[in-house]
């Protein structure tokens, strides 16, 4: 009798342990629906006005021309910002809150995808496709939670492209901003 409930209890902790572990986890769960809202607004909003393209044409020294897209995905909100003082504070805010960038080195292609949340233009997923070093195409998606890697799907990341990939969603971000309020420049 001692034996089958010890078997009884080691049975309920194994079902315990495989249930919590099919538990999904709440940040990526969030992470995974904000991207599946903003692929819905996207594909709803086509030609809406709420997405600007821009293309760059550039040389890379010993592998030749590229054309890189950029498509950044915003809101329109009205409302009043000061940014600095000497700027008028009275604007149509645009918080950008999807950015697809696609590229070409030489002969190999890439793209990445970078989600913001819209509210706190906070990096919160980035999935990329890239190459490793003998030339082999793979994919990577990043999740991020209070502003670092949470996450990784694909092979593991390095801390330097971990700051490089905050750096780069920073950047995309600041030249949506220097574009949309500088239109004609």
């Amino acid at each position: 009798m001692k034996g089958l409930r010890q078997i009884m209890l080691i049975g309920y902790a194994i079902m315990a342990l495989t249930m919590a572990a099919e538990q999904p986890d709440p940040i990526i769960s969030s992470i995974n629906d904000a991207y599946q809202q903003a692929k819905a607004a996207i594909k709803k909003n086509k030609g809406m006005g709420n997405e600007m393209v821009t293309t760059l044409e550039y040389t890379v020294l010993g592998k030749g021309k590229t054309t890189e897209s950029l498509h950044f995905y915003f809101n329109s909100v009205q409302g009043t910002y000061l940014l600095t003082d000497d700027e008028d504070p009275h604007f149509i805010y645009y918080p950008l809150y999807f950015v697809t960038r696609s590229y070409n080195i030489g002969k190999q292609k890439y793209y990445e995808e970078y989600l913001f949340d819209s509210s706190s233009q906070r990096l919160l997923f980035v999935s990329t496709q890239d190459y490793d070093e003998n030339g082999k195409r793979f994919d990577r998606q990043l999740y991020y939670h209070d502003g670092s890697i949470y996450y990784v799907i694909g092979p593991a990341s390095t801390s330097n492209m971990d700051e490089f990939v905050i750096y780069q969603a920073d950047d995309l971000r600041r030249a949506f901003d220097c574009i949309i309020r500088n239109p004609k420049e």
